[in-house]
């Protein structure tokens, strides 16, 4: 450890933060700083900084001593402030650091020190013990009876089916059965005993299914795939293997039927990349749980995730980041090379595997906002050299919007999502629309032209011009647009995109009135990258607030809506989502989900009135063995 930086707080207020630096050379050898660098995701007033030269891109920091020379065991020291809320965890500090130094035209790492706050919190709030439910299933089933006894099904029995409809179904529940359980389900066309008979049962609904089990079998009934499937993911949490390796089930009767017919989750793969293992392990996981569509955030301001052939620059230079490279360095990574992206073929594994799971993946090309990534890779098409507009983005970036005033954007658009359209059979296809910032194309002689000829009055406007156009192309390539609450702003999209709501459920409340589909993702309840408890020790973020297991349960969907209001029927779904900035692996990852994801995941499948807390939790205790069972690294739910 030749290099130490230690980072704390000096003083704090509610929108006002000062913050300290100390850098130590614990060498033996005296060295002239070039720069220092490090990780930090909250805007530097540049003004605050002295001594010093300093820039930001995003929260990529760069720090000039205007005297360099750092003398072995010696220290240097600058403060800056922040005009953002209060600093509450460990992880709001810096996440890496690095200098350059003259002598040697080198990059050495720095070792980081905890981040000391000013009032750290230390107590985490504990759930209540309860006793074990033995038959532990997530979602709760809308009706489930149960009988004493057991159905005896041994070390392998057979499943019974000759509906092609099921065969997914009976494909995946073969596969995790053998996986998890270690059972071998033989698949055998006629009546066998013991068996599991998947029966077509044409008066149920789309999705809904039932399952009888006697002493004399196992009769699952559903009408389509997704009833199948939903039924798969209730016998998975059935099976329960005795000391002796036999299995069994209990004798019950259940009647399912989902509260919303879209149940997603979305995940980050831009901010940091997932590999292509870690991403289908999530689908199968969230197939555990019912949830049948995965939103796949494929392209931000820091990378651009997805094969585009026709424009392989995207991927060339837009999938990664480091300090000599057009995107600088994000996050975690303050002096490496950092990226990844996952090839056309690639995405096709993951829809075909995620098919095979009863999911759908929907694909997320986020414009005209966070489009660094695009901008940098593709400047010859998406620069305007005449715009001297000055914004920043909520992430601190300053040119990361497409200019609607250029051609160069259009034929991006086209390329970009007829590939797209072509690539991925889901109906929807998400183009982001969000945090646009205040102050672009103001000063575009192009734009601004643009706004003279169409007769607009706002540069929303000019924002809804660009996402009209990317509506009526994909309408041309037989798909319907979704995108975040601002695609609406401008008033310029039609009433056929879908709404998800991010900033609060009452903005998704606002677009149904209106005439939009729309699907509930409140941050306040939903955003898994949240900390779970106001902890100092806890990862995550709290901009929105701290999300613990109970608050995420609690979340109760339209609970300030009469049943009668047609509102009901614009509302398609909830879904979950995690943002990656703060989480650059499997471990982090398994931890910020789990166990609250099956909280979730019971809040989309079932009514307010059917939901309790406790029972909610009798039912984790049980199920938390099937956790360890998929290895994975839960935040234990009753640890002290």
């Amino acid at each position: 450890m030749s290099y130490r930086v230690d980072f704390n707080v000096v003083s704090q207020q509610e929108n006002l933060s000062r913050l300290a630096v100390t850098l130590h050379n614990l060498s033996d050898d005296t060295i002239t700083i070039k720069r220092f660098n490090f990780i930090f995701d909250r805007f530097i007033t540049p003004s605050s900084v002295k001594e010093g030269d300093f820039s930001q891109v995003g929260s990529y920091c760069q720090y000039t001593p205007h005297s360099p020379l750092l003398q072995a065991n010696t220290s240097m020291y600058f403060e800056f402030d922040v005009v953002t809320f209060p600093l509450r965890y460990l992880t709001d500090g810096l996440k890496d650091a690095s200098i350059d130094i003259k002598e040697s035209n080198e990059t050495l790492p720095v070792t980081l020190t905890p981040f000391v706050l000013l009032e750290p919190i230390t107590h985490t709030p504990s759930i209540d013990d309860v006793n074990e439910e033995c038959i532990a299933l997530i979602p709760k089933p809308l009706k489930q009876t149960e009988t004493q006894g057991y159905l005896e099904l041994g070390r392998t029995f057979n499943l019974i089916s000759s509906h092609p409809q099921a065969d997914n179904a009976l494909n995946w529940l073969q596969t995790e059965a053998l996986q998890l359980l270690g059972l071998s389900l033989n698949r055998v066309p006629s009546d066998a005993n013991p068996s599991v008979d998947f029966l077509l049962n044409p008066v149920l609904e789309s999705e809904c299914y039932k399952i009888t089990i006697t002493e004399l079998g196992c009769r699952v009934e559903a009408n389509d795939r997704a009833g199948f499937h939903n039924a798969s993911a209730t016998l998975l949490q059935l099976f329960t293997i005795r000391s002796n390796g036999e299995c069994r089930l209990p004798l019950l009767t259940i009647q399912d039927q989902p509260r919303f017919n879209y149940r997603g989750f979305m995940l980050d793969c831009a901010r940091h990349f997932h590999s292509l293992e870690s991403v289908k392990r999530l689908i199968n996981q969230l197939a555990h749980y019912k949830i049948n569509t995965f939103h796949w955030h494929l392209t931000d301001d820091e990378a651009w995730r997805i094969e585009i052939k026709a424009l392989p620059q995207l991927t060339d230079i837009g999938a990664w980041r480091g300090p000599t490279l057009p995107i600088a360095p994000q996050f975690s990574h303050a002096a490496q090379t950092y990226g990844g992206y996952y090839t056309q073929e690639e995405i096709k594994d993951v829809i075909h595997y995620a098919q095979q799971r009863g999911i759908t993946v929907i694909p997320e090309i986020d414009i005209p906002g966070h489009c660094r990534a695009a901008i940098r890779s593709l400047p010859e098409m998406l620069v305007d050299g005449n715009d001297f507009s000055q914004y920043r983005s909520v992430q601190s970036y300053t040119d990361n919007v497409l200019s609607p005033a250029l051609a160069g954007t259009y034929e991006f658009l086209d390329i970009v999502l007829t590939e797209i359209a072509e690539l991925f059979p889901a109906k929807w296809v998400h183009i982001g629309a969000d945090e646009v910032p205040k102050g672009v194309w103001t000063d575009s002689p192009a734009c601004q032209q643009m706004m003279a000829e169409q007769g607009y009055q706002s540069p929303l406007e000019l924002q809804g011009h660009l996402l009209r156009y990317a509506e009526q192309k994909l309408k041309n390539l037989g798909k319907r647009m979704v995108g975040w609450e601002e695609a609406q702003h401008g008033n310029k999209v039609s009433k056929d995109t879908v709404i998800y709501s991010w900033l609060s459920e009452q903005a998704a409340i606002d677009c149904a009135k209106q005439g939009f589909d729309v699907i509930l993702q409140p941050a306040q309840y939903t955003y898994l990258d949240m900390a779970q408890s106001e902890c100092t020790n806890e990862p995550g973020v709290d901009w929105a607030n701290a999300i613990s297991l109970e608050h995420a349960y609690h979340y109760q969907p339209l609970a300030s809506i009469d049943e009668r209001d047609p509102i009901h029927k614009r509302v398609q779904g909830i879904q979950a989502a995690i943002w990656c900035e703060i989480v650059p692996n499997q471990e982090r990852l398994d931890y910020m989900l789990f166990p609250r994801i099956t909280a979730l995941a019971e809040v989309m499948w079932s009514s307010n009135q059917q939901r309790n807390w406790s029972n909610y939790l009798a039912r984790l205790k049980g199920h938390l063995p099937r956790l360890e069972q998929q290895n994975i690294a839960y935040r234990p739910p009753w640890a002290h």
